[in-house]
């Protein structure tokens, strides 16, 4: 069960999630966020002492969420070969389609610090490994992946990203490609 502490930070961080994707980091202040999720500044301060912590928590947090979808897919996919790969495009896919929202915290804890860029690189980099041994042509994982890495920073960047049926039929041929290689 979690506690009252616990559920008002997840509230905090779903808050500052919000405020970010639908405005941008600029819109997302401590005044801003505690009066959206409906809490006194002091009991955000208790959690996050300032700006800077919370988007170090808001990154962590998304984090986590990507990699219990991750494991999820991956444990769910009944075809042993290139289930990770797949488990991949599938949390790719649903992340997409809920506004890219990993890329939120990945990018806000990149530009704040460092070492929680590294973090966040050795934490992908065990997502990386699982599809180098995933029983199909590593050459074509790394395709996969570098193919989802291009329609996250094309929708995030706003670099022409691709219509909504593009990039579900995108997704649909990476599939196809995990599957025929086993």
């Amino acid at each position: 069960m979690e506690s009252r502490a616990d559920i008002k930070r997840r509230l905090i961080l779903d808050t500052a999630k919000k405020i970010v994707m639908e405005n941008d980091y600029n819109a997302l202040t401590l005044d801003a966020v505690a009066k959206q999720a409906g809490i006194s500044k002091g009991g955000l301060l208790y959690h996050f002492p300032n700006k800077e912590l919370l988007m170090k928590g808001l990154a962590e947090y998304v984090l986590e969420e990507y990699e219990k979808n991750f494991k999820k897919y991956g444990e769910n996919d009944s075809t042993k070969t290139g289930k990770w790969t797949r488990a991949l495009i599938e949390v790719t896919k649903f992340d997409l389609e809920h506004n890219a929202e990993l890329n939120v915290g990945l990018f806000a804890a990149s530009i704040l610090d460092p070492e929680m860029s590294k973090n966040i690189s050795d934490r992908y980099k065990s997502t990386l490994k699982k599809l180098e041994d995933d029983g199909i042509n590593p050459l074509t994982a790394t395709i996969i992946r570098l193919a989802l890495d291009g329609l996250y920073y094309s929708q995030t960047l706003n670099v022409a990203p691709l219509e909504k049926e593009r990039v579900n039929e995108v997704i649909q041929q990476l599939l196809k490609m995990s599957k025929s290689e086993g």
